[in-house]
């Protein structure tokens, strides 16, 4: 699992998606994508949760494969 504190720009988009407004994933998305390559952390399949914090939001990034059920 990875975590930081998400800047403000990014913090903005949330705050307008968790409001309601639609169509912001996309972009949500590449920023989360774009600061993985920053911090040269995989990029491949994961899960992105976000945590609202008292100075904005919290990114947190797990491994997609903690979600697969085991059959």
């Amino acid at each position: 699992m990875w975590r930081w504190q998400a800047d403000d720009e990014l913090s903005a988009l949330l705050q307008c998606y968790y409001s309601g407004e639609a169509g912001l994933w996309d972009t949500i998305h590449r920023m989360v994508d774009e600061e993985l390559r920053q911090r040269k952390l995989p990029t491949s399949a994961y899960h992105i949760r976000f945590r609202e914090t008292s100075s904005g939001f919290d990114v947190i990034i797990e491994d997609a494969r903690d979600y697969v059920r085991a059959e």
